[in-house]
C-alpha cells in the first residue's frame, strides 16, 4: 500500500506530498498546465432515458470529491496535484446520496447507478497566479516532516516544461534573477536511478524502486538594481 506524507510547507501552509514507503513506479506527470481541463470518457451501451451522468473530479490521495460537472470538463482548479476523474451515471429517482463537492467518493450511493473506472491525471498550475513567493536570488523550502529514512531523497527544481534545472540534497536552490516560475519535486529512491540529471525532463526518471512527489509551484521575482547617476557639486 502506498503511504504518503507532507514534505514541504511555506508560511501560508501550502504543502506538497511525497511517498513515505517506496513504490516501483512514479505516478506524477503533468497532464495539464491549466486550471481549466477537458477530457474524454466514453460510455458503453445506451443509458436509460431517465438517467443522468455527472463527472467527478476527485483527489487521488484523499478520495474527496473536488468538483462535479455535467460536461466533460472542469474549471477553476486551485491546487497542483493528482486527481481521479469518474463518470457517475444514475437513474434520476431522488435516491442519490453523497453527490456533492467535499464529500467522499466512497459515500456515493444510489438505487441504480454505475461508476466508471478512474481516469488519473496530474494538474500542474502556474505558480500562484503570478504572485511572488520569493524575491531573493535563493530560497529554501521548510520540511513539515522529515523525508523517508530508508532510502535517498533528492530535491529537484524544474522549469514549467519539466526540464531539470537544479538538483540538491536539501530543499535549497539559488542563482535566480528576474521573474520566473518553477516546480519543485522530491524524489525518494533505493537502489539505482536513471535520468536524474540536469537538462533531462523529470518525466524520464526511472529506477528499480522510487517515487516522485507532486509538484510544488514556486514563483521567484528578483528585482534588478536600478542605477541612477550621481552628481557631485562643490560647495564654496
Amino acid at each position: 500500500m502506498k503511504n504518503k506524507h507532507k514534505i514541504f510547507q511555506k508560511v501560508i501552509m501550502f504543502s506538497m506530498v511525497i511517498v513515505y514507503s517506496f513504490v516501483s513506479k512514479a505516478q506524477t506527470n503533468c497532464d495539464y498546465n491549466s486550471s481549466n481541463i477537458t477530457f474524454n470518457i466514453g460510455t458503453a451501451g445506451v443509458l436509460p432515458s431517465n438517467s443522468l451522468t455527472s463527472y467527478l473530479l476527485v483527489d487521488h490521495n484523499t478520495g474527496i470529491i473536488n468538483q462535479i460537472s455535467s460536461t466533460q470538463g472542469f474549471t477553476g482548479i486551485t491546487q497542483s496535484k493528482t486527481y481521479d476523474i469518474y463518470a457517475f451515471s444514475y437513474i434520476n429517482d431522488n435516491t442519490v446520496t453523497g453527490l456533492f463537492a467535499g464529500g467522499l467518493l466512497s459515500s456515493l450511493t444510489a438505487s441504480c447507478s454505475d461508476l466508471s473506472n478512474p481516469l488519473t491525471v496530474s494538474v500542474c498550475l502556474p505558480s500562484n497566479n503570478g504572485q511572488c513567493d520569493f524575491t531573493t536570488s535563493s530560497f529554501t523550502l521548510n520540511p513539515a516532516t522529515p523525508p523517508p529514512t530508508d532510502g535517498t531523497t533528492q530535491y529537484i527544481l524544474t522549469n514549467i516544461n519539466g526540464t531539470i534545472l537544479q538538483i540538491a540534497s536539501t530543499p535549497t536552490f539559488s542563482g535566480f534573477s528576474g521573474t520566473q516560475s518553477f516546480n519543485v519535486f522530491a524524489v525518494s529512491y533505493t537502489g539505482n536511478i536513471s535520468n536524474l540529471a540536469i537538462g533531462n525532463n523529470y518525466n524520464t526518471i526511472t529506477g528499480s524502486c522510487f517515487d516522485l512527489s507532486n509538484p510544488f509551484p514556486v514563483n521567484v521575482c528578483v528585482c534588478k538594481p536600478i542605477c541612477l547617476p550621481v552628481v557631485l557639486t562643490k560647495i564654496k
